[in-house]
């Protein structure tokens, strides 16, 4: 199992395969890495919303991927290196209803993509998007989105080199205005 400490992993890159459901725990240290990261990047939110803690939000997360995964229209894909995940990409298809802009009848959803720190920079993330671009494609999918947490300059950077552009903004308040 993935120490979940930051760590230097050696060179050479990871193979990407399909990550079978029995296998999803294995996927758990970079899920709760990659929170810390959005912890500590979302701050402003956290009086309007708290957070879980990076232990309580994998069984949250867990029984997400477990429903997206029991459905035809859910993957997940794994970077492994030495047989160690080293990151992954949680995407699911979903019908769309139109709206003001032209997409198709039924777009992709990238849920997740984790790398483990020391693995970024490799060209393990772009491998992992690449794949997820290519599942979709087979499957007849035209249209790929994807949500950052606001202030995670690193992940807008990433995926603005890959040709995604920011769209929409979602902000979070309170119903009580005081």
């Amino acid at each position: 199992m993935i120490d979940e400490a930051e760590q230097t992993q050696p060179a050479g890159p990871a193979r990407i395969s399909r990550l079978d459901p029995a296998r999803i725990d294995e996927v758990a240290p970079l899920w709760r890495q990659l929170h810390r990261h959005h912890l500590g990047i979302a701050t402003p939110v956290e009086d309007l919303m708290p957070p879980l803690t990076p232990e309580d939000s994998w069984p949250v997360r867990r029984a997400r991927y477990v429903d997206w995964l029991a459905s035809p229209d859910g993957f997940a894909l794994v970077a492994e290196h030495d047989g160690e995940p080293v990151g992954y990409a949680m995407a699911r298809v979903v019908d769309d209803t139109p709206g003001s802009w032209t997409r198709g009848a039924r777009i992709g959803i990238l849920e997740s993509l984790a790398i483990l720190p020391g693995r970024r920079g490799a060209g393990t993330g772009t491998r992992l998007l690449e794949a997820v671009r290519d599942e979709l494609r087979a499957r007849g999918i035209r249209d790929l989105e994807l949500a950052v947490i606001a202030g995670n300059e690193d992940a807008l950077r990433f995926y603005r080199r890959h040709g995604l552009v920011p769209f929409a903004t979602i902000m979070v308040g309170s119903t009580d205005p005081r």
